[in-house]
């Protein structure tokens, strides 16, 4: 799994690099963006790995 802390200080590197001014929006739209992402791709993993669904006839809840 993906660290979320690395990846945020990674992206926030590559944007200083860039010459990118990190205020705090900026800031606040990478955590957000990055969190999302994994959050994402935890949803799609536990999708993926979920038993199939099978659906069954209800039964009859009339008594004879």
């Amino acid at each position: 799994m993906l660290d979320r802390q690395t990846l945020e200080e990674t992206v926030i590197e590559i944007g200083r690099q860039s010459g990118e001014q990190m205020d705090r929006h900026t800031l606040y739209a990478i955590r957000n963006d990055v969190r999302n992402a994994l959050a994402a791709k935890e949803r799609h993993q536990r999708r993926m790995s979920a038993p199939s669904y099978q659906w069954m006839r209800p039964t009859s809840l009339r008594i004879k």
